[in-house]
This record gives C-alpha cells, sequence and structure tokens, in this order.
C-alpha cells in the first residue's frame, strides 16, 4: 500500500533540505526523497559564498534573509555550517560608481551593514591585493562563506529530527501523475501520495520533470541576463547542456580550484572578493590556501581542468591580476559541479498552474546556497498557507514564461 504525506520533497541538496527542515518545523507530514550528493552535485562542490550584494534587488531580499540564519546557525538549524566571517568585497571599474552607490542603499535598507570603499581605503584593509582599474568596492563586513556539505547535513539532521521520512532514492525518483495532477513521487519500488510534491532536484529537475510529460519549457533558452555564484556565468551567451524539455532551465558547469598560497603572506587572510572587471572571485578556503573561480566558457571538456589546461590558465591570469603572485601558487585541489540556469537568471519557486501538485523550487543560476534558509522558510509558510503566497516569491513564480509578463530582472555590472 502506498505511503501518504503532506508534502513530498525531491532533491537533497541545500534547498531540498532547507525546504524539508522548514517543513518539518511547520508540523507538515514530510516524505523526503533523498539519492546522496554527488560528486559534481552544485551543493557539493558550491563556492558557499555568503553575502548580500546582488544585482536583482528580490535576490538581495533572500539572502538578506538568510544572513542571520548562517550567523546564528547552532541555536537557528543546530549543528555547524562552517561559517566563516570574512567580509565582502565587490570590485567594480570607475563606470560603475554610481551602480554600486545605489546598490550599496539597497542592501542597507534591508539591515544589512555595508559601505562604499575608494581602492585606497579597501587596501588598507588587505594590503596584498592589486586594485589596478578599481574604481570603487562595495563591502560587507558580514559576508563570508560556509562549508556547503555540513550545511546540508545540519538541515538534513533538523528535518529528520523534526519527523521528515527519508525514502531512500539511490537510482532517482519519479514523479506521479493523475491526468495533469501530480500525485506523488516513487523510487526503487516505494510510492508516496502527497498533496503537494516538491521538485527540488537541481539540474535533475528538468528531466525528473520532463519523464512524468511535464512541460513548463515554452520559449528558446539562453537568452538569458543570468547571474551566477562568482558572478560571471553567461558572458559568452552560451547554452551549456540542456535540462529541457521539462523546464525552462539548462545545465551549465561551473569549476573551481584551490590553491597552495601560504608563500603570499596575508593572502590566506583576504575577504571574500569579486572581481567584476575581470569576471573572477576567491576566497580563503582555511589556513595558507585561497579557492577561486576557473572559468569554463565554451570549454567542452567534461572533466575537471588539469594543471594544464586553458581554463586554468585563465583563472590563474585573473587572480594574478588581483594577487602578484598566485600564478606561481600549486594547485591543491579542483571540482566540477553542474548548476541549473534559468533564462532570466531568477529561479523557479513555486506552484504550476498548470500541472496542481507540482511545486517547483529549482534553476538558482548559481546563487541558490546563500538564500538556502530563506527558501527554505518562505516555501514552508506557501505550502502551508492557504491562498497566501509570501510576497518574496511573487518574482519567481514558475509560470511567468507562459502566464503574463515576468518581473524584470536587474543586470546591473559587467558580469553579475
Amino acid at each position: 500500500m502506498p505511503r501518504t504525506a503532506d508534502v513530498a520533497v525531491v532533491g537533497d541538496g541545500v534547498i531540498g533540505a532547507s525546504i524539508a527542515c522548514h517543513l518539518a518545523a511547520a508540523g507538515v507530514d514530510v516524505a523526503w526523497f533523498r539519492h546522496g550528493l554527488p560528486d559534481r552535485s552544485a551543493t557539493r562542490n558550491s563556492a558557499a559564498q555568503v553575502r548580500v550584494h546582488q544585482s536583482d534587488p528580490h535576490d538581495a531580499r533572500m539572502t538578506a534573509a538568510s544572513l542571520e540564519t548562517f550567523e546564528r546557525w547552532p541555536e537557528a538549524v543546530g549543528g555547524n555550517c562552517g561559517f566563516q566571517r570574512t567580509g565582502f568585497a565587490f570590485l567594480v571599474g570607475e563606470e560603475y560608481t554610481s551602480v554600486v552607490s545605489r546598490t550599496v542603499a539597497e542592501v542597507a535598507s534591508l539591515g544589512v551593514e555595508t559601505s562604499v570603499l575608494c581602492p585606497a581605503d579597501l587596501a588598507a584593509l588587505y594590503p596584498v591585493l592589486d586594485l589596478a582599474g578599481v574604481g570603487v568596492a562595495a563591502y560587507e563586513p558580514r559576508g563570508g562563506f560556509a562549508d556547503p556539505v555540513r550545511t546540508t547535513e545540519a538541515l538534513a539532521d533538523r528535518a529528520l529530527s523534526l519527523g521528515a521520512v527519508a525514502v531512500p532514492a539511490p537510482s532517482g525518483a519519479r514523479l506521479c501523475r493523475d491526468g495533469d495532477r501530480v500525485t506523488g513521487a516513487a523510487a526503487d519500488g516505494e510510492t508516496v501520495s502527497a498533496g503537494e510534491v516538491v521538485v527540488a532536484a537541481g539540474v535533475g529537475s528538468g528531466p525528473l520533470c520532463a519523464n512524468a510529460g511535464i512541460r513548463l519549457d515554452a520559449g528558446s533558452p539562453g537568452e538569458d541576463g543570468s547571474r551566477g555564484e562568482d558572478g560571471s556565468p553567461g558572458e559568452d551567451g552560451s547554452r551549456g547542456d540542456d535540462c529541457r524539455p521539462g523546464l525552462p532551465v539548462t545545465a551549465r558547469r561551473v569549476a573551481w580550484a584551490v590553491a597552495d598560497v601560504s608563500g603570499l603572506p596575508g593572502a590566506d587572510r583576504l575577504c571574500m572578493v569579486i572581481d567584476d572587471i575581470s569576471g573572477t572571485y576567491f576566497r580563503p578556503a582555511g589556513e595558507g590556501r585561497l579557492l577561486f573561480r576557473i572559468p569554463l566558457d565554451g570549454v567542452a571538456d567534461a572533466g575537471a581542468p588539469s594543471d594544464g589546461s586553458a581554463s586554468l590558465a585563465e583563472a590563474h591570469d585573473r587572480l594574478e591580476r588581483r594577487l602578484p603572485g598566485a600564478a606561481l601558487a600549486p594547485i591543491c585541489a579542483t571540482a566540477v559541479a553542474q548548476e541549473a540556469y534559468t533564462r532570466d537568471g531568477r529561479a523557479l519557486i513555486g506552484r504550476s498552474s498548470r500541472y496542481p501538485g507540482l511545486y517547483l523550487a529549482t534553476g538558482f543560476s548559481g546563487g541558490g546556497f546563500k538564500m538556502a534558509p530563506a527558501v527554505g522558510r518562505f516555501v514552508a509558510t506557501d505550502l502551508t498557507a492557504g491562498a497566501t503566497t509570501p510576497t518574496e516569491l511573487a518574482p519567481y513564480r514558475p509560470d511567468r514564461f507562459t502566464v503574463g509578463s515576468p518581473t524584470p530582472v536587474v543586470k546591473r555590472y559587467r558580469h553579475m
């Protein structure tokens, strides 16, 4: 006899874990389909940035609503998410001075400390940086990063302790339908009937929906102004690997490397940096180490970049512009993951009007980690508050590509 639940959640990355956690905290009967984090999952290999400065004010509101959770993780969730407050600096050229000032004012209005620094002021804080060509920097002293796996595991532990039931899905899950209505999910011989099914499976969300005959993919992909975890994806206009036909999302590969910078005094004590001028990011990654972006634009090789690859050479070049000597730092590790990108760079969060019972939480375009606590909280509210949808979720409605006009997405900077 099939198991029943109020809500079935499919996807055990940080978004799925947060949703399961907050639903369980609200007293909802949750069945959570889990298959473990694969080696190339977006969550496992996230740069795990925690910052509020965003081009899109809606994304800024979501990340601001998550910041305190990361800062107070043991009390708010339990366990340890590995949050490290390093500060965050966003570097731009002179032509973006007024844009930075406007965005900083928006972030400050959300109750987050931030300021505009001239290069001399930032250099006084971090003298190891070469700030040639930098006009101004937006600075957030509360910014930093967390451990993506520990964050997800802490949310998972909390969800299970509050009564969420894990449904093993080592071979993946499938959606169940009765006509247009999504009625549940199944995996490895176990079926769960549920009033609502949350699809939060990252790049797997499109195929999951497509395999159930669900199509919400009107329009052509690739026409995006998307903004990712590193503030740079999409600069070459590439589509990446197609996640369609189920959803209006595509898969893109993202990558980073960790270098041993112990020979560069102060390099491992930097704040987290996004350099909008060259299109890179970097942050500390433990004692004597630095994590930095590897650009994969137009790279066909599916493997992790090797020491001699063109993509890693380009990454070193971009890093060297800000950290002289960093190009000679030995590489300790590299990672490649797949991220689900929407055409407008904004996530799909909410119910489908075409397929009752289907609720989407996917397509975070590289920025899901930093907003995961708020997403879980608002989704739980949405699923338990009847017809009242939290205003924070309105810009993310999944039907925006097929019903009415999407909320305009703001792209203010060169890469973000």
